[in-house]
């Protein structure tokens, strides 16, 4: 149902142009003037509330009414221009408010003020069913100490243990700059849940950006069925001293058949611990992590961690690991990779597989890998991983791992060693005379050196609208990642151009939509040309137009990320991403 368009709906249209001077009846000849006037109707199944683009409403905004499940009620825009805004006080707990209501979807808003939520779906009993939040902007919520982790810009979660959600869809959605904890959330509750409490459930965030929040960036809480998929999380971790606990960027706890895929994270960092990428948590089960993109983090680039529950049958595979563990005291706790247990905790079924990770730590003691976890029915298998380290401790672990087929280099100088279970500093010989890393190698390789240039990443996208008339999952997805590497590297030395493919004709209202859906996009880093041509891909050039790379298809920041750093060294980190 989340994929499913509000667009169709039968319901009536009302129209708020807060520029207006009459309060008007809602039409689209007489707008309504402000929220207020919005707020005192009752919305019905299929109804569509749209601001006017380029205008600007105060306060906070609450509307009321729930949708049915042939017909959700959409709350957007109209007009051409820049995303209408709705600035809330310092005064209002949140810029948008649904609760106890479900079949709504709310995309193409500005939301910002406010003192504890940008956007906050709840309710305090039933299940709530199919929230569609989409092309929105939410920023720059500012607020007081924080007493718990549900509050941030984006937060659909309970306030009572009596409400659970199903079937939410969060996509291309921006979510920048609160002294709260969370970018993005879904789930949650402070409760005290019993262990077999229903999840929430089919949960999607994709396509969606976080940036500069004191605590958590993208996270699934106590779901099931859940996904997040080519999103980006930077600058997390801001909060100065801790007070709630320890966060990193993208993460799941208590969730069952959850997926952190094609993502990316980077200037992590934590007032206490953690400070990662990526994290497994506790009571996770059946959970994967796999083709993430991690680096520059002051914490790891990936945790799986078990405390008073099993986490179980999980796997991580396919990521790739740059940079991480800056922060010397974190790089010596955790490593690039850290698996950890407590309280009793368990990790059973865990496969670390088909991983890249470049660890140059700050401190020469740390380990690339460090395991301390407990676990149940076996160890912890890793096999199929490629470890390039500057520091000779390539893992530091317990006897409860079981690592084989593993390429291991080293870059620095004197001896590459190895700590598992009682086998201290061992070579890799050692273990394997011991049965231990069959098929595993290892070799002495100098540190990489980067070429001194500027690149150019030319790409074709189709500018695909969806029945929303907003940019298409496929096309969102790869102008997301082309966004963040061109504003990560900055024009100087990344040039990205991308070639669009418009439909081969359209109408003046899908001429604005496209307008719209570029505008909304914020990719100014990026140079578009509206002139595609079918088969192309993505190209990497030398400033000399010498040909680096093609690809063709969807490539993820991973791919595209670790090309382009393998010939330019480390991002410049240039300009904001909204």
């Amino acid at each position: 149902m989340a994929g499913q368009s509000a667009a169709v709906a039968p319901g009536r249209s009302y129209f708020i142009d807060c520029s207006a001077t009459a309060a008007g009846d809602g039409s689209k000849e007489h707008p309504w003037s402000s929220l207020a006037n919005a707020q005192a109707h009752a919305f019905v199944a299929g109804d569509r509330i749209a601001l006017k683009r380029g205008t600007e409403c105060l306060g906070s905004f609450a509307p009321r009414g729930s949708g049915d499940a042939s017909n959700a009620i959409r709350l957007t825009a109209y007009g051409d221009g820049p995303r209408p805004r709705i600035v809330a006080s310092a005064k209002d707990r949140q810029a948008l408010l649904l609760f106890n209501q479900e079949y709504w979807q709310a995309d193409s808003l500005d939301l910002s003020g406010s003192s504890m939520y940008g956007v906050f779906v709840s309710g305090d009993k039933g299940t709530l069913h199919h929230i569609v939040l989409k092309n929105l902007l939410v920023h720059d919520v500012q607020g007081g100490a924080m007493k718990s982790k549900d509050n941030g810009l984006v937060v659909v979660g309970p306030s009572s243990p009596n409400v659970f959600f199903d079937d939410l869809l969060v996509d291309g959605v921006v979510a920048a700059h609160s002294n709260q904890w969370a970018g993005i959330l879904i789930g949650g509750g402070n409760f005290g849940y019993a262990p077999d409490a229903p999840l929430n459930r089919h949960v999607v965030v994709r396509n969606s950006s976080v940036q500069d929040v004191y605590g958590d960036g993208i996270i699934l809480f106590r779901d099931a069925d859940g996904l997040i998929e080519n999103s980006t999380a930077f600058e997390t971790g801001m909060q100065p001293t801790q007070t709630i606990g320890t966060p990193n960027a993208i993460w799941t706890w208590t969730c069952t058949d959850c997926v952190v895929r094609d993502n990316e994270a980077y200037l992590t960092d934590s007032p206490g611990v953690d400070g990662g990428a990526y994290d497994i948590d506790w009571d996770d089960t059946r959970n994967t992590v796999e083709r993430n993109y991690a680096h520059d983090t002051q914490g790891y680039c990936v945790a799986v961690f078990g405390a008073g529950f099993v986490t179980s049958q999980s796997v991580v595979r396919d990521n790739l690991c740059i940079a991480n563990g800056l922060s010397p005291r974190l790089a010596a706790l955790q490593g690039a990779v850290c698996l950890r247990t407590w309280n009793d905790g368990l990790i059973e079924g865990l496969r670390i597989e088909h991983n890249t990770i470049f660890f140059d730590p700050p401190v020469a003691a740390a380990a690339a890998v460090v395991n301390e976890a407990a676990t149940r029915g076996g160890p912890i298998g890793f096999s199929g991983n490629l470890i390039v380290s500057s520091a000779p401790l390539l893992y530091r672990s317990n006897a409860q791992f079981g690592p084989s087929a593993n390429t291991y280099r080293y870059t620095g100088t004197g001896a590459a060693k190895f700590t598992l279970g009682e086998r201290r500093d061992a070579t890799l010989g050692e273990l394997q005379a011991a049965g231990i890393e069959q098929g595993s190698t290892l070799d002495h390789a100098s540190a990489a050196s980067h070429d001194a240039m500027s690149l150019r990443l030319d790409a074709t996208v189709d500018l695909a609208l969806d029945a929303d008339g907003l940019l298409a999952p496929a096309a969102r997805a790869q102008l997301m990642v082309l966004r963040s590497l061109a504003a990560q590297y900055g024009p100087a030395a990344l040039a990205v151009t991308v070639h669009l493919r418009p439909a081969a004709s359209s109408t003046n209202d899908e001429a604005t939509e496209e307008r719209n859906a570029l505008g909304d996009l914020d990719a100014r880093p990026i140079r578009f040309e509206r002139d595609g041509k079918p088969g192309a891909g993505i190209r990497l050039v030398g400033s000399d137009d010498r040909l680096l790379d093609e690809w063709h298809g969807f490539q993820n920041a991973a791919t595209l990320g670790g090309a382009v750093r393998a010939w330019l060294g480390a991002p410049r980190f240039a300009q904001e991403l909204h």
